[in-house]
């Protein structure tokens, strides 16, 4: 598969990418997908018909999402000169997956390392991760690998590679004794704090046919929007999981990768889509069991004999940075309620965006909440004072909820009105937690070209228009209370005032 003369089609290069478990050879238009024969034990490719068999699930689950990419399976098979060809019929030695080839300068995680990167694709991505669970519907399996000992066995098992691995190297290069044991028992505490809420996500339809694999890694650019692919078609107790626990893949790569900014933007945006705030006494544990995955396939990476001592070393540095992260998961958070007010275009979305990474908190957009309880409202109605009534009632049970989970939390709306405003900081005294008040006081000619600016581009949530505007203006009268924080303007998130810098 080196060889140009292989493919019956023009190459213009051959390139090989590897991982622990397969080679993809880059041909130009087209890419080839090969398994490697390994049984790790919870990915077993080591005969033939396993290796055709994983090649026609790759195939199937892949096509739900990137439909586009995954042609066909082909066989690899041997001529009576010993030539190998790709095709045939007859002496069958080997099957691979046949795709279109994208730029690999275009995954996501090249783009983000290159600086070249749209935070909005994260907003796509977050739509279409909830309408792809949507369209899954529960998995008839879902009563068995939703359980809560099949994640604890996955956790288990990362800790294990970890533990193995540095007994058997004896460098200690990837945890300590001391780390181990603390990981674990915390990973076993959460377990066992949640032991109900997973039978009730089992019960209420949270365990879906998922992805499995869903980090920046496996998602590319195809006609400039993101296209997620490679899901995992080896083991269906990685794929078959928790809603929640499938998207926290992508948050936690966003995080190791220095983005929290993105992490909390693609999770306040997916449990926007989702409605899914129930689940996340979860995240926590979710978040670690992630980093602990990707852990443990660093760990597999660095036993590879193919690989040289330089690029070993990479690996279990590799690992260590996802296992410290695992535990730093499941430390304690302190919560805190973070309020944007100002009137309709003064900037409150694009503060919490430069927040919501800083103070790693939620951000509950008013508008958002708006229009999930009144989609079919039409525009006159949805801004009514009996709507404005229901959206700020239904934003203070989601704020309640998370701060009593720990989470942090920033919204986003008007609060124009004073009683609101005393009912943001009701819930954060009830909460036991800070309660900070930011107000954007930007002048009117200023709100209405940012008004007209976002109309024009016709991307924004907000429906709120000149009209609303005008409205909102009539009556307005500025904050008088003490406890606000006054901002001219929406480009710098005051953090130096009140985050931990946790």
């Amino acid at each position: 598969m080196r060889q140009v003369d292989f493919y019956p089609h023009p190459v213009q290069c051959i390139d090989m990418l590897q991982t622990h478990a397969s080679c993809v050879f880059l041909t130009g238009e087209l890419a080839y997908k090969l398994k490697k024969h390994v049984d790790f034990g919870f990915l077993d490719f080591s005969t033939l018909a396993k290796r055709k068999y994983f090649c026609d699930e790759e195939l199937h689950l892949n096509r739900r999402l990137a439909e586009e990419l995954y042609l066909e399976v082909l066989p690899i098979s041997e001529d009576k000169n010993g030539h190998f060809l790709l095709g045939g019929t007859k002496n069958i030695i080997d099957y691979c997956l046949k795709m279109l080839q994208f730029p690999q300068k275009d995954l996501l995680s090249k783009r983000l390392a290159n600086s070249d990167f749209n935070p909005q694709w994260l907003d796509i991505l977050a739509t279409d991760i909830v309408h792809f669970h949507d369209q899954s519907g529960p998995s008839p399996a879902s009563e068995h690998y939703g359980q809560q000992a099949f994640l604890a066995k996955h956790i288990d098992a990362s800790l294990r590679e970890a533990a193995q691995h540095d007994a058997a190297q004896q460098t200690g290069r990837v945890m300590n004794e001391a780390q181990l044991r603390e990981l674990t028992a915390q990973s076993q505490a959460q377990l066992e704090k949640n032991k109900l809420l997973f039978a009730e996500r089992i019960a209420t339809g949270r365990i879906r046919d998922g992805h499995g694999d869903l980090h920046l890694g496996n998602i590319t650019l195809l006609h400039d929007k993101p296209l997620i692919f490679d899901c995992i078609e080896f083991n269906k107790e990685f794929r078959i999981i928790d809603t929640l626990n499938d998207a926290a893949f992508l948050m936690m790569d966003c995080e190791a990768r220095g983005h929290p900014d993105l992490a909390f933007r693609f999770l306040s945006r997916y449990l926007e889509c989702s409605g899914d705030y129930s689940g996340m006494p979860l995240l926590s544990l979710f978040l670690s069991y992630r980093a602990g995955v990707r852990g443990k396939v660093a760990c597999l990476l660095a036993d590879d004999n193919a690989i040289d001592e330089k690029k070993r070393q990479r690996k279990l540095d590799e690992a260590s940075r996802y296992f410290a992260l695992a535990g730093r998961y499941l430390n304690k958070r302190t919560a805190r309620l973070f309020i944007v007010g100002g009137l309709s275009g003064s900037g409150k979305s694009h503060l919490a965006l430069k927040g919501c990474g800083i103070e790693r908190a939620v951000i509950i957009r008013s508008d958002a909440i708006r229009k999930v309880i009144a989609a079919s409202a039409t525009d006159n109605a949805l801004y009514s004072d009996a709507m404005t009534e229901h959206t700020y009632r239904h934003m203070f049970e989601i704020t309640t909820s998370l701060l009593q989970t720990g989470w942090p939390v920033i919204l986003d709306a008007t609060f124009l009105r004073s009683d609101f405003r005393q009912q943001a900081r009701v819930i954060a005294a009830s909460a036991g937690v800070d309660c900070h008040l930011l107000w954007l006081d930007i002048n009117k000619d200023k709100l209405r070209w940012n008004i007209a600016r976002r109309a024009s581009k016709g991307i924004d949530i907000s429906d709120a228009g000149l009209d609303v505007l005008d409205r909102q203006t009539a009556v307005y009268r500025r904050p008088e209370e003490a406890d606000i924080r006054f901002l001219d303007n929406a480009d710098c998130w005051p953090s130096m005032h009140f985050s931990t810098g946790q």
